[in-house]
């Protein structure tokens, strides 16, 4: 069984990027190993949403804002997702690393979600 922790952030993707990057900078240790960490995407407002054509990535793009909104997490503009690599969790289990995540991210920026049904 896959196990994912995907945060949503009110962070603009590009920003996020480079504080993804620094994170796995300073703690290369459990994010080359342990846990993967991915860079982010964006979430796209209701109004964007209305311009996509294609139904199916329409869909897509909306349930990225649909599963924030459900956790009370609104303006949430970019998201990315942490795998976990090694369960048998020698470094950190998923709480800590949704802890670290807060902690360097800003926990009033975001939600941690694992396998993006249960707020953590």
């Amino acid at each position: 069984m896959a196990i994912d922790i995907t945060c949503y952030t009110t962070l603009d993707a590009e920003l996020l990027n480079k504080k993804i990057s620094k994170i796995k900078s300073d703690y290369n240790d459990i994010f080359d190993k342990s846990y993967i960490i991915y860079l982010a995407s964006p979430i796209l407002e209701r109004k964007q949403l209305e311009f996509i054509s294609d139904k199916q990535k329409r869909y897509s793009q909306e349930s990225k804002l649909l599963i924030a909104e459900e956790f009370g997490f609104e303006g949430a503009r970019s998201y990315f997702m942490v795998s976990v690599n090694d369960k048998s969790f020698p470094e950190m289990n998923t709480s800590e690393i949704a802890d670290l995540l807060r902690s360097e991210l800003g926990k009033e920026n975001m939600i941690v979600l694992l396998n993006n049904e249960k707020l953590i």
